[in-house]
């Protein structure tokens, strides 16, 4: 995922946790909001509940992965957090991308609303 798709301000992610729309499957819970650029923006920020630093990292870059695969198919510029949860670090990589694209099409539909 390269730079521009990369949403890193504290600020911004807490914007978009506190005022995004909500969506909850099963390995992942997406917060969406309209973003401020003009590509859509994506952070995965992943609790030390997860297990050891290699561990959280491994879990951030297969949930990146599965994100930067589908990132081109959003219509509109969105910043994005993807929460992990639990069994997330135990989900195929095909379950998570499944999930991934779940949670773009319902994340869209609740900001259409």
């Amino acid at each position: 995922m390269n730079r521009r798709n990369r949403l890193r301000r504290a600020a911004d992610i807490a914007r978009v946790r506190t005022r995004g729309a909500k969506v909850v499957t099963r390995p992942l819970v997406f917060f969406v909001a309209p973003g401020g650029s003009d590509a859509a923006r994506v952070a995965v920020p992943v609790s030390r509940r997860h297990g050891s630093a290699v561990r959280r990292n491994r879990l951030r870059r297969r949930v990146r992965e599965a994100m930067r695969c589908q990132l081109s198919d959003l219509p509109r510029a969105l910043d994005i957090v993807a929460l992990p949860r639990q069994s997330a670090a135990f989900a195929p990589s095909e379950e998570l991308a499944a999930a991934v694209a779940r949670g773009f099409r319902q994340s869209q539909a609740r900001l259409a609303e």
